[in-house]
């Protein structure tokens, strides 16, 4: 399908999705919000798709929200607004496939948590995060409140969304919100030589260890519950039989992710 403000691309159960709004720094306008929900709605029922890829087109990743469509907006029109770009948050994370941001440039506001709702962050050495938000009088909103202490430390990340500074990718690399920071001209080969693992691996046991890991933090009874369920279908699916057969054969396993 043809859209106005993404380029997708699925080759080899990849799906690429490349924000495509380069002169506005992939601002997440009206239409790219709709673009985004659609496509990645989309993924649920395409048994195709086995692993999903998101990057920016030119320097930047995604400059967080179309502040001009916000002019005038009501308090009631702000949470219908709001209440309705969460749902792409919603759709990335149950998603039962990996998700890789490749953040190529600023990924600041509601484009930072994008890539935080992501299941794995590349960044290129060019990128710069910030949790803008109070910069205009606004609170982080798409799910920052939930992610950000997850993936850095809570005082870390009250300090970033208080003041609303600028860091670049070394900071945020020491601050293990990366999963890898790498040249710059490395990075998107870097992020789909890890999609084409994925597309190749356990898509099942993936589905169960995104779905588990959305319960934490739980109690450890909660989990060790939510483990045994799951192990227990691990039992019974192909790629479990794949794997120690191949294992036995002193070989590679060839997963179907069924």
């Amino acid at each position: 399908m043809a859209y106005e403000t993404i380029i997708v691309e699925r080759k080899d159960g990849i799906a690429t999705i490349t924000l495509n709004m380069p002169d506005k720094l992939n601002a997440l306008d009206l239409v790219m919000r709709e673009e985004l929900k659609e496509e990645m709605f989309s993924y649920q029922t395409d048994s195709e798709v086995k692993v999903v890829v998101i990057t920016g087109a030119g320097r930047a990743f995604c400059a967080g929200g179309d502040i001009r469509t916000m002019q005038g907006v009501t308090s009631p029109a702000g949470r219908d607004r709001l209440k309705n770009v969460q749902k792409l948050i919603k759709y990335m994370v149950d998603l039962e496939k990996p998700i890789i941001s490749a953040v190529n440039g600023p990924a600041t506001g509601a484009g930072f948590h994008i890539a935080l709702a992501s299941d794995i962050i590349y960044a290129s050495e060019k990128a710069k995060f910030a949790e803008s938000f109070t910069g205009i009088g606004l609170v982080p909103d798409m799910g920052g409140f939930y992610f950000l202490p997850l993936r850095v430390c809570f005082h870390r990340a009250k300090e970033r969304m208080l003041t609303g500074r600028i860091f670049d990718a070394n900071e945020a690399n020491d601050m293990c919100l990366l999963n890898k920071l790498l040249p710059h001209d490395e990075l998107l080969d870097e992020a789909m030589a890890l999609a084409a693992k994925f597309a190749k691996g356990p898509g099942r046991s993936y589905a169960m260890i995104k779905s588990a890991l959305n319960n934490w933090p739980a109690s450890l009874n909660s989990l060790l519950e939510i483990e045994a369920n799951m192990q227990a279908v691990s039992f019974e699916t192909r790629d479990f039989k794949e794997g120690i057969k191949a294992f036995l054969e002193k070989r590679k396993p060839e997963f179907s992710g069924e």
